[in-house]
C-alpha cells in the first residue's frame, strides 16, 4: 500500500472490526460537527439564562420572540410542554405535565421569578351536589318531568362536567326555583360563574341536556321562569385531565397525565397509568375517559407522533395509534422487541419516532422498525452508554442524546436517522434539553446554565480511522500532508506496536514520520480546533504527490 489519505470523516462505529470498517468511518469521533464531510469540531455551548438548581426540563416561553435570554421556564422533575392550539393568542397559552397535576400557565401567570410562577389546573370539576328544586306558580292542568344539572365555567371559558342531576314532576308553568348549588371548590381553577341546563320536554325519557341560563353566585340559587333553551350541554362527559380532581358523582382518582404530546386535528395525548388518553379536540381541558385506549400486555412509557401516526413506546412492543378524532382512535401492537427504557429519550425525527432500547437507538417511522444503531453499536457498547439516563432532541437532522455513562459524568451523540452508518460523541452532556423552533437552535441545561449549543469558543475534535490491514509486513510510513483551514493540527499514526507517531502538522507542507519498523497494520488519528479536510501518509514524497 503506497499511500494511505482520509477525505471525508463521517463518524465512527464500534460494532464492525476496525479493520472491515469503511474508509469514512472511523472507530472515535470526538467533538466531531458532522454535515459537510470534513473534520470540523463543534463548538462549546455558550451561555445564555439562570435557572434555579436541579432543574430537569427548560420551556422558552415569548415563541414569537427571537431572544436566548428571555422567557426562560423550568421545573424540577422531567415535563411534557405544548403550546396551546391558537397561534394567535397574545397570551400564550401553554399545557404541560409532569410537575404533579397537569397544568396550563400563560405569559400573564407564568413570568415572575423561577417561572413558572403561577398556572392553573388543566380542567374543571363538577359541582358535587344535585341542585335543590322548587316548583310554583304555574296554572296549567299540563304536568312535565324536567331534568337539572349546572357546571362550573372559568373565566376563560373553560367548562366542566354537569353536577349529579336534579328531577322534578311540575306544572308546564311552573317556575322553578333552584338552589342549595354547591360552591365552586378552592383551588388554581378560575372558576367565575356556573352555568344551568335543562331537559326541553316533559318526557321522562329525554336525555339532552340544554341551557337555560348563567349566574355568578350559588349563594342565592338561580330560577328557570320557562325562557327558550338554547344550545346542548357539550360537556357531558367532560372530565379534567387525569390526576386533576374530578368532582361530581364520578369522582374517580386518576394517575396524574404525563408525556403530553401534541397530535393532529387540534388533540393531545398524554399517558395515565395503564392507558392512553386523547383530550377533546382544540379543548385541552376536557379528557372524556371513553376516549382512552388500554393496550394488551405492555405498559405505555412514553409518546411521540410522527404525520398521523402516534406511536406509544412501552415496556415491550411499541403500539401505533391511528386516527382522525379521539373517538375513532384504533391501537395496533408492532412485533418489534425493543422496550423503552427511558421515557426522556423519546422523540419525533420527521418521518419516524426514536428511543432508547436495551439493545439500542430504537426507531419505527412509515417504512417500519429497525435499530438505529444496529450497524455502529453491539449491545454492549449501547448498555455502556447507560442508556436509561437518555435525554433525547431532534435537531437539524439529527438524533442528539444526552447520556450519563458513570455517575457524575456527562456526555452526548449524534446519529442521523437516515444515514445511521455513523456516530458522532462528545464530551458536552446536559442535565435537559429544548429545541427552539422559532430560532433553529438548541439549548441545554448544564447545573444552572441554559446553553446554545454550538455557539461559544470552538472545542478540539478529534478522529481516529479505521485499521488498514497491509496483509503482510510493509515499512512504516515515512511522510505525511494534511489540507486544513486552521494550522497547527495533530497527526498520530498507530502501527501493529501502538502509537509509532506524534507529530504537530504546522503547515499544508509534508512532514516527516518516523520509520524503520515493518507492520501489518495502520492507523490515522487527526486532532484539531480547526477544519480538516485531508489526510494523506505515504513511503515518499513521491508516492505522497502521486498518489
Amino acid at each position: 500500500m503506497a499511500r494511505i489519505r482520509l477525505a471525508t470523516f463521517a463518524g465512527a462505529a464500534k460494532a464492525p472490526h476496525p479493520k472491515l470498517l469503511p474508509e469514512a468511518i472511523g472507530v472515535v469521533s470526538q467533538n466531531q460537527k458532522p454535515g459537510r464531510g470534513d473534520l470540523r469540531p463543534l463548538k462549546a455551548p455558550a451561555a445564555r439564562a439562570v435557572v434555579p438548581a436541579g432543574r430537569k426540563s427548560i420551556y422558552r416561553m415569548g415563541r414569537d420572540v427571537a431572544s436566548d435570554t428571555n422567557y426562560w421556564l423550568s421545573w424540577a422533575t422531567p415535563t411534557s410542554v405544548v403550546r396551546g392550539f391558537n397561534s394567535a393568542d397574545s397570551g400564550e397559552r401553554t399545557y404541560y405535565t409532569g410537575d404533579g397535576f397537569p397544568k396550563w400557565t400563560d405569559t400573564t401567570m407564568a413570568l415572575g421569578a423561577n417561572p413558572p410562577t403561577a398556572w392553573r389546573a388543566l380542567g374543571l370539576p363538577a359541582p358535587a351536589a344535585a341542585p335543590t328544586l322548587a316548583a310554583a306558580g304555574g296554572s296549567s292542568t299540563e304536568m312535565e318531568t324536567r331534568t337539572y344539572v349546572y357546571t362550573y365555567v372559568s373565566d376563560i371559558g373553560e367548562e366542566g362536567a354537569p353536577s349529579p342531576g336534579a328531577t322534578i314532576t311540575c306544572k308546564a308553568d311552573d317556575t322553578v326555583t333552584l338552589s342549595a348549588l354547591s360552591a365552586a371548590p378552592g383551588g388554581s381553577y378560575g372558576i367565575n360563574r356556573i352555568r344551568v341546563y335543562r331537559t326541553e320536554t316533559g318526557s321522562s325519557g329525554s336525555t339532552s341536556l340544554f341551557f337555560l341560563r348563567e349566574i355568578i353566585s350559588t349563594a342565592t340559587g338561580t330560577t328557570d321562569d320557562n325562557r327558550a333553551l338554547g344550545e346542548v350541554l357539550p360537556s357531558l362527559t367532560w372530565v379534567p385531565a387525569p390526576g386533576v380532581p374530578q368532582g361530581g358523582a364520578l369522582n374517580l382518582t386518576e394517575p396524574p397525565l404525563h408525556s403530553l404530546t401534541p397530535l393532529w386535528n387540534g388533540m393531545l395525548a398524554g399517558i395515565s397509568g395503564q392507558e392512553i388518553r386523547f383530550c377533546e379536540p382544540y379543548t385541552a381541558s376536557a379528557w372524556p375517559m371513553q376516549y382512552g385506549l388500554t393496550p394488551s400486555d405492555v405498559t405505555p412509557i412514553a409518546l411521540a407522533a410522527f404525520g398521523q401516526t402516534l406511536v406509544v413506546a412501552t415496556n415491550g412492543r411499541p403500539v401505533v395509534c391511528t386516527g382522525g378524532t379521539p373517538d375513532s382512535m384504533d391501537e395496533q401492537p408492532v412485533e418489534f422487541l425493543q422496550a423503552c427504557v427511558a421515557a426522556a429519550s423519546m422523540v419525533s425525527v420527521g418521518h419516524g419516532v426514536a428511543w432508547a432500547s436495551p439493545d439500542g437507538l430504537a426507531y419505527l417511522g412509515s417504512a417500519g422498525p429497525r435499530l438505529l444503531t444496529a450497524q455502529s453499536m453491539t449491545r454492549d457498547d449501547w448498555q455502556a452508554l447507560r442508556p436509561e439516563t437518555i435525554i433525547g432532541a431532534f435537531f437539524e437532522g439529527r438524533y442528539y442524546g444526552f447520556y450519563s455513562p458513570a455517575e457524575g459524568v456527562q456526555a452526548s451523540f449524534m446519529v442521523d436517522p437516515s444515514y445511521p452508518d455513523g456516530i458522532f460523541f462528545s464530551d458536552v452532556g446536559a442535565d435537559a434539553v429544548y429545541v427552539d423552533d422559532l430560532q433553529d437552535a438548541m439549548f441545554i441545561l448544564s447545573g444552572t446554565s441554559v446553553q446554545r449549543w454550538d455557539a461559544g469558543a470552538g472545542l478540539s475534535a478529534r478522529f481516529r480511522s479505521k485499521v488498514f490491514d497491509h496483509m503482510a509486513p510493509v515499512p512504516g510510513f515515512s511522510c505525511a500532508k494534511v489540507i486544513a483551514d486552521t494550522y497547527p493540527v495533530t497527526l498520530r499514526v498507530f502501527a501493529d506496536t501502538g502509537l509509532v507517531a506524534d507529530v504537530s502538522v504546522p503547515s499544508t507542507a509534508p512532514v516527516r514520520l518516523p520509520c524503520g519498523f515493518r507492520t501489518f497494520t495502520t492507523q490515522i488519528e487527526v486532532e484539531t480546533a480547526g477544519a480538516v479536510q485531508g489526510v494523506a501518509i505515504a513511503h515518499s514524497l513521491e508516492e505522497l504527490r502521486d498518489g
